[in-house]
């Protein structure tokens, strides 16, 4: 137990985030949230089982289905916060164990797609999940990620009698239909405009490139980049850190400014070979969203996987007690902290701004 609290709690302090408002200053970005908000004229579904009404002494089932693995960095946040919030202690892999305070009967299955990205184990995962679903039959269905919606809920749960509430959608659920009846849920959105918008002030052009591991959420947030930037990014999937090596050291005179994605989908990422290769061939801007990348880049604009699990527990509870999901609208994060790679600024002659300075956490 002990071990698993500091876990969540090194999760929690390393992802602790400031509000951003809706107004861009001189050099420091702030948030721009484009959400829908729970309307309101909320109504109870006819179709869900408040809490009261479970009888006995029974909790009501939730189960978490994640797309990734435990340790990566955004899972384990977003489970961490659900887990809390459901007053759930967690064992050191993320497993829900069971607690003498606990506000729900948590399950959790980490479907693991982020280190294993064949179409056919996808799917097979998913499978897996609906199997426990069946088996299962919980009261509630929470999921994070893409894969978890795309493969599950979609085809098996979408419109029907089990509420579902999601998390960590790439900038949009609307390709997957979910204004169904039974869905809500919060999409990620990264602030893509306001990062490059401090980057072009240190670049000598406008070639923007994206360089990232070859998985279905890095090829999702490249095509959704492109569109709401209204630019043609130059886009660097890579299936190894081979790959990954050379396209960085090519990007120093190929591009102006790059977009660095996380490793996740990369199963031989060499940290130190990263870091050293960066400070020794780092020669433009390079921005990220990802807290934990903020070693890599060198400006990062953070988003809070916090904030999409404790939304999602939020929003699971009251829906257990009655309300409808369709009477909750889909909303957007709406808080971000912003990281200075201060080697990478020396290196690269850079001196920020100090509004900008006073408002981030420095990388030394």
């Amino acid at each position: 137990m002990a071990n698993s609290h500091h876990i969540c709690t090194t999760v929690k302090n390393r992802c602790e985030s400031i509000p951003v408002h809706y107004f861009l200053c001189l050099c420091l970005a702030c948030f721009f949230c484009t959400g829908c908000y729970p309307p309101d004229d909320e109504k109870q579904d006819p179709k869900v089982k408040p809490v009261g009404s479970i009888s006995g002494d029974q909790l009501p089932k939730v189960l978490l289905v994640n797309s990734y693995h435990f340790h990566f960095p955004w899972t384990s946040g977003i489970t961490c916060s659900i887990a809390a919030l459901f007053k759930v202690p967690l064992s050191e892999e993320g497993r829900a164990l069971n607690g003498p305070d606990r506000l729900v009967n948590l399950k959790i299955i980490y479907m693991d797609t982020k280190r294993n990205t064949d179409e056919a184990f996808v799917r097979t995962a998913a499978l897996h999940a609906k199997q426990a679903i069946e088996r299962w039959q919980p009261d509630l269905i929470i999921t994070s990620d893409d894969n978890a919606a795309k493969y599950l809920v979609v085809p098996y749960y979408k419109d029907s009698d089990i509420p579902v509430v999601f998390c960590g959608i790439n900038w949009s659920a609307a390709e997957y239909g979910f204004s169904a009846s039974n869905v809500t849920g919060m999409v990620e959105v990264q602030l893509i405009d306001q990062l490059l918008d401090i980057m072009r002030k240190y670049a000598q052009g406008d070639r923007v490139a994206f360089l990232k591991g070859d998985d279905s959420s890095a090829r999702k947030e490249a095509r959704f980049f492109e569109e709401y930037l209204g630019i043609q990014l130059d886009n660097r999937f890579v299936v190894s850190f081979a790959q990954w090596k050379e396209q960085y050291i090519l990007l120093q005179d190929e591009a102006d400014m790059i977009l660095v994605g996380n490793w996740a989908a990369l199963d031989d990422w060499d940290e130190g070979q990263a870091l050293q290769l960066i400070a020794e061939h780092t020669a433009v801007p390079t921005g990220n969203w990802d807290q934990w990348m903020a070693s890599y880049a060198l400006v990062t604009l953070a988003t809070k996987p916090e904030e999409q699990g404790a939304w999602s527990a939020e929003k699971a509870l009251q829906i257990l007690q009655g309300m409808s999901p369709a009477s909750i609208g889909v909303a957007h994060n709406k808080k971000v902290r912003v990281y200075l790679n201060m080697k990478l600024a020396g290196k690269l002659g850079i001196t920020f701004p100090m509004p900008l300075v006073n408002q981030s956490i420095l990388v030394e």
